[in-house]
């Protein structure tokens, strides 16, 4: 789980830098377009600017601390203070009439978000941001800046919204879809450390059982009538443990073992009892090798 959140933080962090790192290069550029414009106001670059640089040095700097709530929050105010650059410029922009094309960064910008955006909600907000940038701006032209519009301007960009919002779900889908499935393998391979875990036990185990069972035998051929009872119930627990030992041996080949992994330390190797050896008796099936 633990993986999960850290994968959805580096998702947010990295998609929240790369928007400041586009807030800046794209305003630095736009600004070097617009300087023939006449009064073309340099302070919405400049502030555009100096926030994605500032932004990208607090990413940075939390880098190794990143958290969603970190990235969603770096975007938000990226994003907002982006839209401000666009409400003041693309006024200057659409004055110069056919030398531009109506609110080209704003359905740049939706589009962008899509492919970015740290979470559903903030992508949504902010190309609904970008959307509304667009259309207000609009309503405030002079109808003779409106007029000189190509046909269907400034709600083609409804269009790039809708757009832009069916990849952001998709998109946002598929990251979820992938920390769920790095969950789940982060969970299996817990599982299987642990089965491996209690498989090399119940073999590390196999050597004192052993030694039980041999004892056992071996005083119950004094015939000590004195020490049945007790070793009757030594040959019960010995039983019991060859039952749960032969249950956990079940599950064995169902794992992969690679040599030295079937002892719990190499410095403790297990000893296997063979027939005619002379401490071999019925009791030690227990615990087979499960590298055999």
């Amino acid at each position: 789980m633990t993986r999960s959140l850290d994968l959805a933080a580096r998702h947010a962090w990295r998609a929240a830098f790369a928007a400041a790192v586009l807030n800046a290069t794209g305003m630095t550029a736009d600004f070097l377009l617009a300087r023939g414009l006449p009064a073309m106001p340099a302070y919405p670059y400049v502030i555009s600017v100096l926030v994605g640089i500032a932004l990208i040095l607090i990413l940075l700097i939390r880098r190794q601390s990143a958290t969603v709530r970190l990235g969603s929050a770096v975007f938000m105010v990226n994003t907002a203070v982006l839209l401000v650059g666009l409400w003041i410029t693309s006024g200057y922009w659409a004055a110069t009439g056919s030398a531009w094309t109506p609110f080209q960064a704003n359905k740049l910008g939706a589009l962008t978000v899509a492919m970015l955006a740290p979470q559903l909600a903030v992508g949504l907000v902010s190309i609904a941001g970008f959307t509304a940038i667009a259309l207000g701006k609009f309503y405030f032209l002079d109808p003779e800046i409106q007029s000189g519009f190509p046909v269907g301007e400034a709600w083609l960009i409804l269009i790039y919204a809708l757009f832009a919002g069916v990849l952001l779900a998709y998109r946002v889908r598929g990251l979820a879809i992938e920390r769920e499935m790095l969950r789940v393998q982060a969970e299996a391979a817990a599982s299987d450390r642990l089965a491996r875990t209690f498989l090399r036990l119940s073999d590390y185990a196999n050597t004192p059982i052993q030694t039980i069972a041999f004892a056992t035998e071996l005083l119950r051929a004094r015939n000590r009538d004195d020490l049945m009872p007790v070793l009757d119930r030594l040959t019960r627990a010995v039983e019991r443990l060859r039952e749960l030992s032969e249950a956990l041996t079940r599950h064995q080949k169902a794992h992969h073992w690679s040599p030295g992994e079937e002892s719990l330390d190499s410095s403790f190797p297990r000893q296997t009892l063979v027939p005619g050896d002379s401490r071999y008796s019925p009791y030690n099936g227990i615990g087979r090798n499960p590298a055999a």
